[in-house]
């Protein structure tokens, strides 16, 4: 009965180097372009989430700018009409202090470059608009895509109001 079984084992066996001989070395080439291909999901992963987080940075920056902004009260109107209900400001007056603010701030990871842009200023006399554009550089194969894509830019704008109690 021993016979038998180490017959049919050897019987298997050369039935399966027959057809794994064909095969073989097929599964490595798999298996690395499963992993290539999880490598990249990764590495787009880091990327995505780097970006983001620069925009939160970028957000923070710009609503630390508007805050500031809020306050910077024009002089002429001040010394024309008073301070009434809120603080007069002007668009030059919002500009300049969100420039100012936005210089005194450090750079997030990954932004290459911000600055105040066009629709800065206010509206109304009363409220602070801020635009803020910034220019992000993934950390991983940035150099590589800024070559072929460009880095990322983004614009975020903010708004702040300063009201005075009476």
């Amino acid at each position: 009965m021993t016979r038998l079984v180490i017959r049919a084992g050897a019987a298997i066996r050369a039935r399966l180097d027959s057809h794994g001989r064909a095969d073989h070395g097929r599964i490595i080439i798999l298996c690395a372009g499963l992993f290539a291909i999880l490598g990249l999901l990764i590495m787009g992963g880091v990327n995505v989430t780097s970006v983001q987080l620069a925009r939160v940075h970028l957000l923070d920056a710009a609503d630390a700018a508007a805050l500031d902004a809020a306050d910077a009260a024009d002089d002429a109107a001040v010394y024309r009409t008073g301070v009434g209900r809120g603080v007069p400001l002007s668009n030059q007056s919002v500009v300049a202090d969100a420039r100012t603010n936005l210089a005194a701030q450090e750079l997030p990871a990954h932004v290459i470059g911000w600055g105040v842009s066009s629709g800065t200023g206010t509206p109304d006399g009363r409220t602070a608009v801020v635009v803020v554009t910034a220019t992000v550089r993934p950390p991983l194969f940035g150099g590589a895509l800024s070559a072929l894509a460009g880095d990322v830019t983004m614009t975020v704008q903010s708004d702040a109001r300063s009201d005075v109690d009476r």
